[in-house]
């Protein structure tokens, strides 16, 4: 379809479910739905990587901070949540982002609408606001960030060998679960009241991840499989549990490479747990 665009009416029925406050009739889209990307990233413009900083205000304090963007009273950023330790979303401002505000909803649509129409259950309510630090002519983003987008995200032969290795050592049928399994809870990250929320660990309290992780530590080697396709990276919160604190990389929101979003840990992850056999 043509952006920008109205909601389908399926669209419509989604939205208003998860935000009844929602003029879902007058809503406008201005980006298809897309896994790739969420609201935090597209605050800061950016449409390759899915960032978490993580559930407290003060992570999102960090995170903002990078990118050039401090903490006011009032301003082009707004960052949600249920409480300070209880963080949802963000939404932007401005010129490029229509007559009021513009969110990237999860895995959903981008849609302009009114600030208040997102308050309810899902994102809770405006916890705080962030304007830029300085006055500046043209956006920019970090350094750190402009040198990461430019390297190669890949494995060497000898990780992927080592990692089929240690997969073909797991009985057929194991396998053959985990793959029906995984395709299961996989479905589910961008279905129903799970496709608006951003924060990665949401997908871990559902029963289709239950059945998943009730395979046991043994999958370990399988997940690790499916973290080297990025598209996967929402699979980390699991390869995390059944791997546990050994091969869990938990950036904090000072720490530049969580400019790297989600995608970029999920790399780190494989190549931390592949160099540790």
């Amino acid at each position: 379809m043509a952006l920008p665009r109205k909601l389908t009416a399926a669209e419509k029925v989604n939205f208003h479910n998860d935000f009844p406050l929602l003029d879902v009739d007058f809503t406008i889209v201005t980006d298809e739905p897309s896994g790739i990307y969420n609201c935090i990233s597209w605050t800061v413009g950016v449409t390759n990587f899915w960032h978490w900083p993580g559930s407290l205000l003060s992570d999102f304090d960090n995170f903002y901070n990078q990118f050039g963007y401090t903490r006011r009273t009032k301003g082009t950023i707004a960052a949600w949540g249920h409480a300070d330790s209880n963080m949802t979303h963000g939404c932007v401002s401005g010129p490029t982002h229509g007559p009021c505000w513009e969110s990237k909803c999860g895995s959903w649509a981008r849609i302009q609408h009114c600030l208040n129409e997102l308050n309810g259950p899902v994102y809770g309510h405006v916890i705080a606001y962030y304007g830029w630090k300085r006055i500046i002519i043209k956006p920019q983003f970090p350094k750190y960030f402009l040198k990461y987008i430019m390297e190669k995200r890949e494995y060497s032969r000898e990780e992927l060998a080592l990692l089929k290795k240690l997969s073909s050592g797991i009985p057929a049928e194991t396998r053959q679960e985990f793959e029906k399994r995984f395709k299961a809870w996989k479905n589910s990250w961008m279905k129903g009241s799970l496709s608006s929320v951003s924060d990665p660990y949401a997908r871990t309290k559902n029963a289709e991840f239950r059945e998943l992780a009730s395979l046991g530590k043994s999958i370990v080697p399988l997940l690790a499989g499916k973290l080297t396709d990025e598209s996967n990276f929402l699979a980390l919160p699991a390869f995390e549990q059944l791997a546990g604190k050994r091969f869990t990389i938990r950036i904090d929101s000072t720490d530049e490479r969580i400019q790297e979003g989600e995608q970029g840990r999920a790399y780190r992850t494989v190549k931390h747990y592949l160099a540790n056999q």
